[in-house]
């Protein structure tokens, strides 16, 4: 069995999050889909709070702390999909984010990567809409005329919460770097961008939370 898109979270002791994260996925309107949740060695319990979810579409993989790009890059590994889309562990998705992605596939089967607007949640809970320059305004969905102009005169039109990439992408250009503690996936989406046009959609599809100090994005080492 081959599901239509393989989801990878990243998992590092977010006890207190990830449930709330995997239920967005769960919540999806698109229920074709296999969520891959690789705990890279949490120590608070996180792989139990996954285990009493209970859904067969879950997988859980564990290994040692190895780091976030590692988990990601492992998730990849696992994946039975063509398309692997990331979600972080203390992020979430709107029911309509899986379907938005595979829209743009739909219509943009070259590209390589398609993603969503999102969110920011900020600390008292409230969101405001990430600042994405140089994208023509919503309700607008096609490839992004210049990403490298958008990415630096804005906040990055693609997240590693937000995006959706094609596996043999991935495995062509060696997936997230490793070893390095912050960007790696600014890296990728770089070099995906050098290579591949790139599907966005102004569709707001996920809520990414800026005030957790543990961030996946966090040093882990």
């Amino acid at each position: 069995y081959v599901p239509r898109v393989s989801v990878v979270m990243p998992l590092f002791n977010k006890a207190r999050h990830v449930g709330a994260a995997v239920q967005s996925v769960l919540a999806q309107t698109e229920t074709d889909f296999e969520l891959i949740i690789v705990d890279d060695g949490s120590t608070d319990g996180s792989a139990a709070v996954v285990r009493q979810l209970g859904d067969p579409r879950i997988r859980l993989v564990t290994q040692k702390n190895m780091g976030a790009a590692h988990a990601r890059n492992r998730g990849i590994a696992e994946a039975r999909a063509d398309l692997v889309a990331f979600l972080d562990a203390d992020d979430r998705w709107l029911p309509e984010f899986l379907p938005t992605i595979l829209r743009l596939r739909a219509r943009y089967p070259d590209a390589g990567a398609y993603a969503t607007a999102y969110c920011l949640c900020r600390q008292d809970g409230t969101l405001r809409e990430a600042d994405l320059a140089a994208l023509p305004p919503a309700p607008w969905e096609g490839l992004i005329p210049n990403y490298f102009q958008a990415a630096t005169l804005g906040e990055g039109p693609l997240t590693a919460s937000s995006a959706a990439v094609p596996k043999e992408v991935l495995v062509r250009l060696g997936g997230f770097t490793e070893g390095e503690w912050w960007g790696e996936d600014t890296d990728l989406w770089g070099k995906i961008a050098l290579q591949y046009p790139i599907a966005f959609s102004r569709r707001i599809g996920a809520v990414y939370q800026t005030h957790l100090g543990d961030r996946v994005s966090d040093r882990e080492q």
